[in-house]
């Protein structure tokens, strides 16, 4: 039995679907990715694992239409499904069993209280250290992820720390009880590639070390090269592509996977050869009812693609295009 299984996962606001059937594992010790443009339902994807979404209440349809989340599903952990927890058992799982990396560091962390409140608040929670112990364990934590001078760290509020060292913050945080699952939530966006190297490194040192699960939300497939195991290319709140890292970078069979390299820039090319974007934009979407919602965008678009709602074909490289085969 897989560490994760998520199982079609499905999230709307109001009317709008974010995500619309997704289903992936994750095993002990491995590095999943889920990867795709802002927008694909990455990040809500990984809310709604962690139980971070706002509970649908018993509403009238017409309230729940204009403001209501609705979640349903299956996130199984450890054969417990995360999505019918209680409130109180999941506030006990989290930060303890399940931890989570936020995106943006500087809106995550509280800007009126000291880093080591924040972090020495786990402890106190999860591991029941108080006082003098928590504190040391804190500062320990700092070291571990690589902040200089720990101690005096602990004092200061995170406007005075830089964006890598606030990601750090974040990490320490989310490790500080050993935690079975970690997710990551593009925790290299707007940091230099300095730091993105270091934020990188120091995750797959957890995680090897740890036997950490991590989930990798990311939009950046050199990220994904360079840490994944697995690979899940979202579109439109679906999965268009499953495989192992290796065999998606050899031999993409979406179209979107196949848009996603070829507009990464690359040092072995000329240096006037143009890059080759994505035409349109997330928003370019049909219905997956009526078809592959790629198919606005995509340069291998045909009549089958619209012709009914494509499944996912496949195993251990599964792929939800009708036209895989010739991409190949």
């Amino acid at each position: 039995m897989a560490l994760l299984e998520v199982e079609d996962l499905r999230v709307a606001f109001g009317g709008s679907t974010a995500v619309d059937g997704v289903d992936f594992q994750v095993d002990e010790g491995q590095v999943v990715g889920l990867v795709g443009e802002s927008g694909c339902g990455k990040s809500v994807t990984s809310l709604a694992i962690m139980g971070l979404l706002p509970r649908q209440s018993k509403v009238t349809a017409r309230k729940r239409h204009r403001g209501g989340v609705t979640v349903s599903g299956r996130a199984r952990f450890e054969g417990k499904d995360l999505l019918t927890l209680p409130r109180n058992e999941m506030r006990k799982r989290r930060g303890q069993e399940l931890a989570m990396v936020f995106q943006d560091p500087l809106s995550s962390l509280n800007p009126v209280v000291r880093i080591g409140v924040q972090i020495t608040e786990v402890l106190e929670r999860h591991r029941g250290l108080r006082g003098e112990a928590a504190r040391k364990e804190a500062a320990h934590l700092l070291d571990r992820v690589g902040i200089p001078d720990p101690t005096r760290r602990l004092t200061e509020y995170p406007h005075q720390l830089s964006g890598g060292m606030r990601q750090r913050v974040l990490i320490a945080i989310a490790v500080a009880c050993a935690p079975r699952l970690l997710i990551a939530d593009e925790p290299t966006t707007a940091l230099d590639v300095t730091i993105q190297a270091q934020i990188l490194e120091l995750l797959k040192d957890l995680v090897d070390s740890e036997g950490t699960a991590l989930l990798m939300i990311t939009h950046d497939l050199g990220v994904v090269a360079g840490l994944c195991d697995e690979v899940n290319v979202l579109y439109s709140g679906r999965v268009v592509e499953s495989a192992p890292a290796r065999d998606l970078f050899a031999r993409p069979t979406h179209p979107y996977t196949v848009g996603l390299l070829k507009s990464i820039p690359r040092l072995d090319l000329p240096i006037h050869e143009p890059l080759h974007p994505i035409r349109g934009s997330i928003v370019d979407v049909i219905r997956w009812k009526d078809g592959c919602a790629f198919a606005p965008r995509c340069d291998s678009v045909t009549e089958k693609c619209v012709e009914g709602e494509p499944a996912l074909v496949g195993t251990e490289h599964a792929h939800r295009c009708v036209m895989a085969e010739e991409i190949a």
